[in-house]
């Protein structure tokens, strides 16, 4: 059944995106919104594959396997796509630009110190010298925001310094957002605890080949749940906004409501 309804609202996700996203596309604030509704949904359709299930069977018969600590990494990133999304656009509105600024500024500076000082190659070089420069001037841009809207400037330094979110982690901004807070601190710690390469995601590769198939259909089944309430709320979210508020599109997913309803009783 969970399935079922994440295949619902992930083919309603993806028209409703489809259809509407040109709409963002003539400023860089809305292009940044583009960008991330489309991370979410590649999240999901990773996540969606992986659940699916992958086999060498080529080279060997019946290899069929589940990767299930992998496709709770999607998920997780799908979470905090939907949080980024969240809190530039949504929390609070009229400190969009400032925080869409500050959000590019982290993204820029991250890459920077990533980046070795030497060996660079032509191009690298270049570029790094130029998004130098850009960091630079979003700062300025920064500054001149931040003061026009009277904000502290503690906090702007603190954001400068730790990052967009200025100190505030995921189950924090998760706290801020649509989502019930039940679902925000039991589901994302949950998706938190695996990776791809440590030992935690070799036990629970281990798990599943001693698992019978009904006891992988049931973890398949409760992150189709997890997924499908995310994906509710991202639909909710994405046609909230100004830009396709009017959309035909968006007039035509008022079952949305329905699967949020069910998931408010669940989660309340």
């Amino acid at each position: 059944m969970h399935k079922k309804e994440f295949l619902s609202l992930r083919k309603k996700a993806i028209i409703l995106f489809d259809d509407t996203f040109s709409s963002h596309l003539s400023t860089e604030e809305g292009r940044i919104f583009y960008l991330l509704s489309k991370k979410l949904l590649n999240h999901i359709n990773s996540f969606y594959t992986v659940l699916n299930g992958t086999n060498f069977n080529d080279v060997v018969e019946n290899s069929e396997q589940i990767d299930h600590s992998s496709a709770k990494i999607l998920l997780r990133a799908s979470f905090e796509s939907y949080l980024v999304m969240n809190h530039l656009f949504f929390e609070k509105p009229n400190l969009t630009e400032i925080r869409v600024l500050l959000y590019k500024h982290t993204g820029l500076k991250e890459r920077q110190d990533k980046l070795p000082d030497k060996n660079l190659n032509f191009d690298l070089n270049a570029k790094k010298k130029e998004e130098s420069e850009l960091i630079k001037a979003i700062e300025a841009s920064i500054n001149n925001v931040s003061a026009s809207l009277d904000l502290e400037q503690k906090y702007i330094r603190k954001a400068l310094k730790e990052g967009w979110s200025a100190g505030n982690g995921w189950i924090q901004l998760g706290r801020k957002s649509s989502l019930a807070n039940s679902y925000v601190e039991t589901v994302y710690p949950y998706l938190c605890g695996y990776s791809h390469s440590g030992y935690e995601s070799l036990m629970q590769l281990a798990s599943d080949e001693n698992s019978r198939n009904v006891t992988c259909r049931d973890k398949q089944s409760i992150l189709y749940f997890y997924a499908s309430y995310l994906l509710a709320n991202f639909c909710k979210l994405y046609c909230s906004h100004t830009k396709v508020a009017d959309n035909e599109s968006v007039k035509k997913i008022g079952e949305i409501e329905m699967f949020l309803q069910k998931y408010r009783n669940i989660y309340s």
